[in-house]
């Protein structure tokens, strides 16, 4: 991962107090969010998107849309939703409770693991989109930009 970037800002409904990109050395990029949620909601559409770049960011394998409640409440069977479920389940267990969600302030400090790319992927710069809305109003939305590089022969030879 190399940034992460809060989008859609300011919110109508939420106030974000916290987004900021962590660097590590040796150690994924982490990101620290706090964002305060006064109100209750029971009506969540949480949209995970990926994009490839090739001149620009397009649209690449994952569009997701589900109803966020839903798929709290009955965790999903699909591939693509099984596997986006169980990264939130292992690495930010506080967007699992159940609806109805809010009256509260979210602190997460979060980031991807490296065994939670997919291993089939093509070297190259991504960006995933992730947000949460109700009724088309923004709750949260961050864009997470990474590179995904394979080390292949010439790599293994210049390492060596």
């Amino acid at each position: 991962m190399k940034k992460y970037v809060c989008i859609d800002t300011p919110y109508k409904e939420t106030t974000l107090f916290v987004c900021k990109t962590i660097p590590r050395r040796n150690a994924p990029t982490m990101v620290n969010v706090s964002v305060h949620v006064p109100k209750l909601y029971d009506d969540i559409l949480v949209k995970i998107k990926l994009f490839y770049k090739f001149s620009t960011y397009q649209p690449f394998l994952i569009a997701l849309e589900v109803d966020g409640c839903k798929f709290i409440a009955n965790p999903p069977k699909g591939e693509i939703e099984n596997y986006v479920y169980n990264i939130i389940k292992e690495t930010a267990p506080i967007l699992l409770l159940p609806c109805p969600a809010g009256n509260r302030t979210y602190n997460i400090l979060w980031h991807l693991h490296d065994k939670h790319t997919m291993q089939s992927t093509p070297p190259g710069d991504y960006k995933i989109q992730f947000k949460i809305t109700s009724r088309d109003v923004t709750i949260f939305a961050i864009d997470m930009y990474l590179e995904i590089r394979h080390a292949g022969i010439i790599d293994g030879f210049v390492k060596h």
